[in-house]
């Protein structure tokens, strides 16, 4: 696959990520088994942890800025960076845009299967799942 393949904001973050120096990314791995235990005791005696999926409801495509992740913080990152099986639900609209809002569904390392069900239950349970956002 070509680079002409991929969507141009995946293209420049791909192209952003060139820029971190080889020192920087090994500091990075070695400093990532530390936080995996952090957060392993922080939710050790929790089955899951809800929390928001982004700051605000998710942009308009084509407004999206090409570095949003510079613009404004990634809640999933801490996720992403541990391994820890997360997964983001849609929980409503906003009433001015209708574009979607989310949370967050975070479960122990290895709980995949825990943070489906649940998130699955979820959506069952709500009228979101079938709504799609006017385009």
């Amino acid at each position: 696959t070509g680079s002409r393949d991929l969507g141009e904001i995946l293209r420049d973050r791909m192209a952003l990520a060139g820029l971190c120096s080889a020192a920087a990314h090994i500091q990075e791995v070695r400093r990532r088994p530390e936080l995996v235990d952090e957060l392993d005791r922080a939710i050790v005696d929790l089955d899951l942890v809800m929390t928001a999926g982004a700051p605000t409801e998710a942009p308009k495509i084509d407004e999206a800025p090409t570095f949003a992740i510079m613009e404004r913080p990634s809640l999933t990152m801490p996720f992403n960076v541990t391994g820890t099986p997360a997964m983001s639900v849609c929980c409503g609209f906003t009433a001015d845009t209708g574009l979607p809002l989310s949370f967050q569904i975070v479960g122990k390392r290895f709980a995949d299967a825990t943070v489906l069900r649940a998130a699955d239950a979820y959506e069952r349970a709500t009228p979101w799942r079938g709504r799609r956002p006017a385009l």
